[in-house]
């Protein structure tokens, strides 16, 4: 495969591929935290990847609105 990694919103991440299972999988490293993902087809891995990071990006905006809220 010529693509070994994922790269969105300036994280990157692994791309690995299973041939007796047929399944791709992959890992992200986000603040220290080692977060996977998974899918049967390129596609689906990209999207369930991306997923894992638009999540991410609304977790620490919700944390930003609280901390502002306490200000």
């Amino acid at each position: 495969m010529a693509e070994n990694k994922l790269e969105y919103e300036g994280y990157v991440g692994t791309v690995n591929y299973d041939k007796k299972c047929d399944y791709y999988t992959g890992e992200v490293v986000i603040d220290g935290r080692t977060y996977t993902y998974e899918g049967e087809t390129l596609e689906e891995l990209r999207e369930d990847f991306e997923d894992i990071i638009d999540s991410m990006i609304a977790f620490e905006e919700m944390g930003d609105d609280e901390d502002d809220e306490e200000e």
